[in-house]
């Protein structure tokens, strides 16, 4: 193994030069590496600011098809929503980045990998890199150079201040979501500055009027859109320019964090809020009510463990196992409208659902007599009955 180089993850434009210098007073050789997750980002523009700054090569990595496949459509599966409101792109993205620099760091025989994440995604990224075996380095932990640092050298070299470059916020952001922290946004009791919600609102149409989307199920994954058969990424794509017109998958919402301190965020998730609103329905539809029940316990589960950055924990093989296993009879279609700030399934159709029309609750009378029920009517919840009776007198 080549001790003397390092593989650094590109993430904003704002630190990763001086990062990139940092490095190399320590290591012979750095690696520059963008690894594409589906955010539109001008590749040129950052390997030349990346050479610029000192790094020995850029690598381009086209990850956006195995972030949908390996990850994303198990977060579909599992109806993933962290406290009504996160669709977990971010905590959903770390083991993806993780997977992918690794990916490189074996061909290139580099074990240390420097990351340049803080908060949650600090603790993510470190431990996700050091489980496939390679030493992690979260460069901004003792970064010896300051916010001015970054801006007076961004303007020197003509970077420019995207936003949500801590300036004064924080953004994540990659095909299955945005997300707006830090600055104002950090007082609830205020609302969302005008410049966020320029952002959230820079796709929006005005006054556009509602249409029917249509998408196709196999085994709990999408693989059409309005029925032509699509890569999901190319599905989600599709779907967060749909949803993008219409405001769909907003949220500002306060959470825990993963060692329980609170934070305020705000979302934009059209493709994930769409998919997910459509999956579960198809779901519920499909699959009988003792699967349903338990399996909103086994989601919850499943999204706890994600967010937590816990995403190699071997109870997830558990958790998997038993959502691919159900997902085996979510096959059929589901219709939603889409309006401003809202998705509503419309209908649906499965040959693996177990509705039967005939079995419906008001068609079943044909099965019993209305006699038979009276057994039942007695002793059904008997227990509630008597304790109610016992504690009102």
């Amino acid at each position: 193994m080549n001790f003397n180089s390092v593989i650094v993850i590109f993430y904003n434009r704002l630190y990763n030069p001086l990062v990139i210098k940092e490095l190399k007073k320590n290591f012979k050789s750095v690696y520059s590496l963008f690894i594409d997750e589906g955010k539109i980002c001008d590749i040129e523009e950052i390997e030349l600011e990346c050479m610029a700054a000192g790094a020995d090569y850029f690598i381009y990595k086209d990850y956006r098809a195995e972030f949908s496949h390996n990850i994303i459509a198990k977060a579909i599966k599992a109806n993933a929503v962290y406290q009504d409101g996160y669709h977990l792109s971010a905590a959903l993205s770390r083991p993806a980045l993780a997977e992918a620099a690794v990916e490189v760091a074996e061909e290139l025989g580099v074990d240390y990998i420097a990351h340049q994440f803080r908060g949650n995604d600090q603790a993510r990224m470190d431990m996700n890199i050091e489980i496939l075996g390679k030493k992690p380095l979260a460069s901004l932990r003792n970064f010896p150079y300051t916010d001015k640092d970054a801006y007076e050298y961004a303007c020197n070299y003509g970077i420019p201040l995207e936003f949500g470059c801590n300036n004064p916020y924080s953004t994540s952001e990659n095909m299955w979501g945005l997300t707006i922290e830090c600055g104002n946004l950090e007082h609830p009791d205020r609302v969302v500055p005008e410049d966020v919600k320029q952002v959230v609102t820079r796709t929006a149409k005005d006054n556009a009027e509602p249409i029917v989307v249509s998408v196709t199920f196999e085994k709990g994954i999408p693989v059409k859109l309005n029925n032509e058969e699509k890569e999901l990424h190319q599905i989600i794509k599709e779907l967060n320019v749909i949803g993008g017109n219409y405001l769909t998958g907003v949220f500002d919402m306060v959470e825990d964090g993963i060692v329980g301190l609170k934070s305020r965020a705000i979302y934009q998730s059209p493709a994930a809020h769409i998919l997910i609103t459509a999956h579960k329905q198809l779901e519920l539809f499909c699959s009988n009510r003792n699967e349903n029940w338990f399996k909103e316990t086994i989601d919850k589960k499943w999204t706890e463990m994600v967010y937590s950055g816990l995403w190699y924990d071997p109870l997830m093989d558990h958790l998997n196992a038993f959502i691919d296993s159900m997902n085996l009879s979510v096959n059929g279609v589901i219709n939603l409208e889409v309006g401003r700030n809202y998705v509503n399934v419309i209908s649906r159709y499965s040959d693996t659902s177990i509705y039967d029309p005939m079995m419906a609750i008001y068609n079943c009378g044909h099965l019993y007599s209305q006699s038979d029920s009276e057994g039942f009517s007695r002793i059904f919840n008997i227990h509630s009955k008597c304790s109610a009776i016992k504690k009102r007198k």
